[in-house]
């Protein structure tokens, strides 16, 4: 059985490499709000009050998109540790196929013996899906640790899990018809973390490049509408 003392340590590591994601990224977008706003105050100097108003919006701006991206950020930087330096990922789909399997067996995650254990026969896919959830639900209280943030990173993690794992259900499952589930655990266990890594890292540089672009245009609107304003 997997060690859920050693998961939550690798967890709690990881978590403080997502930590410095989050203020690096604090920190760069609120001075970004900041050179905004100055710039901002720049084109409005000759209605100071205007020029105020529209400069402290950017500013709360840029703090705003720091908060909500470095949280993003926090988390996939650290998911992507997770899966590609600890293979955490692995770790996870394991400790859930313990559960699920036992689920199946009536019997201890960690036991062995049955007849699913000995690969010799397959579950319905709708079966499969619900014992998926059930196991992953187990799974997350018995690795729960303390720290949004390591909460966070947990339940990110286990939840791409799943979804990967129940994709390849459903794909053994039209195949097939029916879930050899020994079979699909040893073929997500050999990619599970470099699949995932790709997909986290993918959807961070959309976030990224949306805010990269979007807080100076919004910006730049308030500017523009405000000089419209005051014409």
């Amino acid at each position: 059985m997997i060690d859920v003392r050693t998961l939550r340590g690798h967890l709690a590591r990881t978590a403080w490499i997502g930590a410095r994601s989050f203020l690096g990224t604090f920190l760069i977008l609120t001075g970004a709000g900041v050179a905004l706003a100055v710039v901002s105050y720049y084109f409005l100097r000759d209605h100071p009050w205007y020029g105020v108003i529209v400069a402290a919006l950017a500013v709360v701006e840029g703090v705003g998109t720091g908060v909500v991206l470095g949280a993003k950020r926090a988390v996939v930087m650290a998911a992507a540790h997770a899966l590609g330096t600890l293979r955490l990922g692995r770790a996870l789909l394991r400790l859930t196929f313990e559960h699920l399997l036992g689920d199946v067996e009536g019997r201890e995650p960690g036991e062995r013996g049955g007849r699913v254990a000995r690969g010799l026969e397959r579950l319905p896919l709708a079966q499969a899906e619900r014992l998926l959830s059930r196991a992953v639900g187990a799974a997350a209280g018995e690795a729960d640790t303390g720290g949004w943030l390591r909460r966070a990173l947990q339940a990110r993690l286990l939840s791409m899990v799943q979804r990967y794992t129940l994709a390849r259900f459903r794909e053994d499952g039209a195949r097939h018809g029916g879930v050899d589930l020994l079979r699909v655990r040893d073929e997500v266990e050999e990619r599970v973390d470099e699949a995932l890594v790709e997909k986290v890292r993918g959807g961070l540089r959309l976030w990224t490049a949306l805010v990269i672009l979007g807080l100076p245009a919004v910006v730049a609107a308030q500017t523009y509408v405000a000089l419209a304003l005051l014409k």
